[in-house]
């Protein structure tokens, strides 16, 4: 079975867990653009914006500040 492939929002995670706290929206998606070697152009940006929005995993805080539930990380086996 191949793994597969680390979404924007897996690396948002990823982000998070290491910074541990709430991180600003456009810092967080730089990082992502950045781990996933994508050039940090408007289109980029606002794709990975999208796809985080769109996981449940990851909460918005308000002012800009996301974080992540950590009750809904999934543990890989």
């Amino acid at each position: 079975m191949r793994p597969r492939k680390k979404s924007e929002a897996d690396w948002a995670l990823e982000i998070m867990k290491e910074k541990e706290e709430p991180i600003y929206y456009d810092e967080l998606v730089k990082s992502i653009a950045k781990k996933m070697n994508k050039k940090p152009d408007v289109s980029v940006l606002s794709s990975i914006y999208t796809r985080i929005n769109l996981d449940s995993r990851l909460i918005y805080e308000g002012d800009g500040y996301w974080f992540y539930d950590s009750t809904k990380i999934h543990r890989e086996e």
